[in-house]
Parts: C-alpha cells; structure tokens; sequence
C-alpha cells in the first residue's frame, strides 16, 4: 500500500506538467481558416450577413484591432485583421456600423436589404494616423460592400471568427 501513496503524487505532478504544457501549446492557436471549417447552410426564413477584414492593414501605422462592429445599433461581433465571421438575422434593412471616432463620414457604414435566402458581404478597412505624436493614433474604419465572389474568395482565405 506505501508504493500507490508513491505514486499518487508523481501522476499528479505528470497531470499538471501535462496540462501546462497544453495551455503554452495552445495560447497562440489561431482561429482555423473558413475553408477549412464547414458553414452550415443559412437558415430557412433567414439571412446572413458576412463582415471581415482584410488580411493586410489599409494602414502603414501599426494599430490595434478588435474593435466593435455593429448591426442597426446592437453590437454583433469584433473586427479582427484577417479574420471574418457571420450572422444570420431575419430578413431586413441593416446598417452596418464601423467603430468611429469622428463619425464625419458616410463611408464608415453600410446598409444592405435582405430578403430570406440572401447573403451581404462587408468588408472593413482601417485607415490611421498620428494624433499628438507617440504611440496615439485616430483610427477610422470603413465599411465597404464587396460583390460575391470577391468576398468569398477574400473570407475563404481570412481566419473564421465565429457564425451563429
């Protein structure tokens, strides 16, 4: 009986070496691309709407991302560079909204009216600049309705961020 009491505390110091080991392997997993993840089909009764960003920055300044996109005021999800997702809604008239700071600008949204069945594809551009030197920087994105088949080969390529 002595020997399992040995043993007991090595399992368990393996379990833990183990478990971290898999928390440092998959801090940095990336979100798999969208083609390599199977999208359900849209369904019955409702529309999809399609927002993603490119994968290169419209920017030369190094800015942050995951800002908040939203959809008829609500927010929706959260912009990433090279990544896109999905919503499906109930067909509709939709305003796409773009985080802005100085709201000036009729480009920084978009709106687009669905009926059942229908797909919307938005892209987001970012552009920035310095604001009082240093690291401050204005950030203002853009929203940008892109045709189908410019969109889906962009997204198939980007990271998949989520669906509903």
């Amino acid at each position: 009986m002595p020997t399992n009491l040995k043993i007991a505390p090595r399992l368990l110091s393996f379990a833990a070496a183990a478990f971290v080991l898999f928390a440092v392997v998959n801090a940095d997993a990336q979100p798999p691309a969208t083609s390599s993840v199977v999208i359900p089909p849209i369904p019955p009764g409702q529309a999809r709407i399609w927002i993603y960003s490119g994968s290169q920055p419209t920017s030369p300044f190094n800015y942050p991302h995951m800002e908040a996109v939203t959809l008829n005021g609500a927010k929706v999800g959260y912009e990433q560079l090279g990544a896109g997702f999905y919503r499906n809604v109930a067909p509709g008239h939709y305003v796409i909204g773009a985080p802005s700071f100085l709201a000036l600008d009729p480009s920084q949204s978009a709106t687009v009216d669905l009926a059942a069945g229908q797909e919307a594809y938005l892209k987001l551009d970012a552009l920035g600049w310095p604001n009082g030197g240093g690291e401050n920087m204005v950030v203002e994105y853009y929203v940008r309705l892109m045709p189908p088949q410019i969109a889906r080969t962009a997204i198939a390529q980007l990271a998949f961020l989520s669906g509903n």
